[in-house]
């Protein structure tokens, strides 16, 4: 019964605005005899009144050296206490390296290293804030 109650006033509602409205009629300038025509459409408004409705220009594409979350560190890299683990120590912070190449980022290493900190990155190291590699090199 609730059902039937509930369709029966979304229907309700829904015809509520569901009102069509009568076009204008105007005035006739014809006798009765003549057959009515079908209404017209809107006469369109002036040029002057429309507003345009152009998209924004686009925005230009940073380039890799003004990325904000593009960094460059330099330290020692040694190994990490799980295996597999490439830690670059630097004065002021410690980066669980992903993605260096092992044949560069070797134990004792000093190397200059390009990427981003992940620190939101899973990982099972423990150790330094994870940092996605983009390039490394020995100093």
């Amino acid at each position: 019964m609730r059902g039937l109650a509930a369709v029966l006033l979304c229907l309700v509602l829904a015809s509520c605005g569901a009102t069509e409205q009568a076009p204008p009629r105007s005035p006739a300038s014809s006798t009765s005899d003549t057959p009515t025509s079908t209404p017209s459409a809107p006469a369109p408004l002036p040029p002057s009144s429309v507003a345009p409705t152009q998209a924004p220009p686009p925005l230009p594409t940073p380039s890799r050296a003004l990325d904000p979350t593009l960094k460059t560190v330099r330290g020692t890299v040694s190994a990490g206490v799980e295996p597999g683990c490439t830690l670059l120590s630097t004065p002021g912070e410690q980066y669980l390296l992903l993605g260096a190449d092992p044949a560069i980022a070797v134990n004792g290493a000093v190397v200059e290293v390009s990427g981003r900190p992940d620190p939101g990155a899973v990982t099972t190291c423990q150790q330094g804030t994870p940092f996605a590699v983009t390039r490394v090199s020995r100093i």
